[in-house]
């Protein structure tokens, strides 16, 4: 859930119908979150620490 969401948290989304995008929230804004989005585009949504470090 949204309330929950915290800085370092990684959050997926859907692409199109088959490719996902993965990105981090940086920090907490008075109008929403920052975040960053990672180069990596993948068919199944999983990704490892290692792929983002």
């Amino acid at each position: 859930m949204l309330r929950f969401v915290k800085p370092g948290d990684i959050f997926c989304f859907k692409l199109d119908e088959d490719r996902y995008c993965f990105g981090r929230i940086i920090t907490l804004m008075t109008v929403g979150h920052l975040s960053e989005l990672f180069d990596i585009i993948k068919k199944p949504p999983g990704i490892t620490e290692l792929e983002i470090s």
